[in-house]
């Protein structure tokens, strides 16, 4: 009953730490290792402002209206920043086609100016599903229900019949919604079609394909929407606006890619306004000249999660070791790894069989490795432990009480350590603040227990157990100063559960150490091989 306890206890809290660590992998994105980089971009848009004329009194103020670029399922803007010296601004969040503007204002302007508007865009690599509300039906003049009504015997004009022509073939030719699309952009993609020629004529500005496919879906009674962008691919000085259509499908808008022509972008495209306006428009008496740049950036991903944590007021951020002060940081990064370092020490004495001075002793050793480095930690521990036992004989042949002896062993640890520092430090070695670190407490208690097993179990004893603290010290420190598990450790703290769990599992091991193991195998042999013996003297 007891080990069902232990047993449902620990899957429980292995359970919770591992789920509650794959929420924040999977959901929040979490990087699982601390070089883990993502890529994100710089974007910049450069507006040089010249007036057409000199200034005069009576002159229209400057009103210069730039288009900034959408969040969306996959690109999200963390950072903006507007350089727009001496000129007033506002951002108006949302027109009339849910555009972003920036508007800018300066009632008079003697020379050349410049605006920048730059923004860092984080690529997300789960998508997160908005819900996209259903656009108003077309309301286009093309229209058979918007067009002019024919009088008897009136024909219908020859843009209309083109129109209806190209949807019927269109029609005729697909099977559902997105089939009725893809023909559209192939007939609208071919120029030498009479069809084609006509509408093109027929309207006053000139159309582009996919204005084109816009304009026959929504003769048809289709929602489309013409979306511009930049295509996030490599870095560049000028990088030109992109045009797609994206058409209203099963409750969802879906781009059509503009270089493969398929429903979906296939490449990385972000939405900077949608309509038929342009990038930017200017009021008053000056011109204006934009330049967009994109620079590829990279980052460390856990930046990235943090930052989602947060606008998603999630609760795991909001109790995260990353709210805390700096230096409180530092404090817990060291003290989450003494469960592992204790989780290593239970491991090598209760399924190894290995012998330490002292429980934890190794871990607390290990700790002090961190600051000293491995090689100039042995190092020292060896030196400090060699000469604490040989000034405890001392001390023990002088029949002194234990806690004045104890007192005595820990002034000398001290002492020697003191020592070791102003030596060293005559060589140019600064090892003063790491050996301040090391446990002196424990080295004096590992002096004292190391003294006492010579006395009572022999040299060979008391030199194997130190020589096995030592291992232990060296395996804890390796676990505790990785840098992977560090990094886990403090990421995602709930491991701690799953570490609690391995200790439970561990607490109810009472089966053959592995040390045991062999020494029980070797004296089966023996056992074996005199039996053997004795049946041969027998015979």
């Amino acid at each position: 009953m007891r080990s069902l306890h232990v047993w449902s206890l620990a899957l429980i809290f292995a359970a919770i730490g591992f789920g509650m660590a794959a929420y924040k992998h999977l959901t929040l994105e979490f990087p699982l290792t601390p070089d883990t980089t993502y890529k994100s971009w710089y974007v910049e848009s450069r507006v040089d402002l010249a007036s057409k004329n000199p200034w005069r009194q009576g002159d229209k103020p400057i009103i210069f209206t730039l288009q900034l670029p959408h969040q969306s399922e996959r690109f999200v803007l963390v950072d903006e920043n507007i350089v727009a010296r001496g000129f007033g601004h506002e951002i108006t969040e949302s027109d009339a086609d849910g555009n972003r503007t920036a508007v800018f204002s300066k009632r008079r302007m003697d020379a050349n100016e410049t605006i920048f508007y730059r923004a860092i865009v984080y690529e997300l690599d789960s998508p997160s599903k908005q819900v996209v509300a259903a656009p108003p039906q077309p309301d286009s003049s093309y229209q058979k229900k918007n067009r002019p009504k024919l009088e008897e015997g009136e024909k219908e004009a020859p843009v209309y019949v083109a129109i209806d022509a190209l949807i019927g073939e269109a029609k005729d030719k697909s099977a559902s919604t997105k089939t009725f699309v893809r023909e559209i952009y192939r007939l609208v993609g071919d120029a030498s079609d009479d069809r084609v020629k006509l509408i093109r004529d027929s309207v006053e500005e000139e159309l582009t394909d996919v204005e084109l496919a816009s304009l026959l879906l929504q003769a048809d009674g289709i929602s489309t929407r013409i979306a511009h962008g930049l295509k996030l691919s490599e870095d560049k000085r000028r990088a030109g606006t992109v045009q797609w259509l994206e058409v209203f499908v099963k409750n969802d808008w879906v781009g059509i890619d503009p270089e493969h022509r398929s429903f979906g972008l296939k490449d990385k495209y972000i939405v900077w306004w949608y309509g038929d306006k342009g990038l930017y428009s200017v009021e008053g008496n000056a011109r204006a000249e934009t330049m967009i740049a994109v620079r590829q950036n990279t980052n460390n991903a856990l930046t990235r999660a943090i930052w989602k944590s947060g606008q998603l007021a999630d609760l795991f951020l909001t109790f995260s070791f990353y709210n805390l002060p700096l230096d409180a940081q530092l404090v817990f990064n060291v003290l989450l790894m003494l469960p592992v370092g204790g989780l290593v020490m239970a491991f090598l004495r209760q399924v190894i069989g290995v012998k330490t001075f002292g429980t934890f002793m190794p871990v607390l050793v290990a700790l002090a490795f961190r600051e000293t480095g491995l090689f100039a930690g042995v190092l020292l521990f060896t030196l400090v432990v060699i000469l604490g036992v040989i000034i405890r004989n001392y001390f023990d042949a002088l029949k002194l009480l234990l806690v004045p002896r104890l007192t005595a062993v820990l002034t000398v640890v001290v002492i020697v350590l003191s020592l070791i520092a102003m030596i060293t430090n005559q060589f140019g070695m600064i090892v003063g603040l790491s050996i301040s670190l090391f446990p002196i407490v424990v080295l004096t208690m590992t002096i004292e227990r190391m003294t006492m097993m010579w006395e009572e179990y022999g040299s060979e004893t008391a030199i194997k157990t130190g020589l096995m603290s030592m291992g232990c010290a060296i395996i804890a420190y390796f676990a505790m100063n990785d840098e992977t598990l560090n990094y886990l450790m403090f990421a995602f703290p709930e491991l701690l559960l799953v570490v609690l769990a391995l200790a439970m599992v561990m607490g109810r091991y009472n089966h053959y150490k592995l040390t045991e193991y062999i020494r029980f195998r070797q004296l089966q042999k023996s056992l074996a091989a005199l039996e053997k013996k004795e049946a041969e003297k027998v015979k």
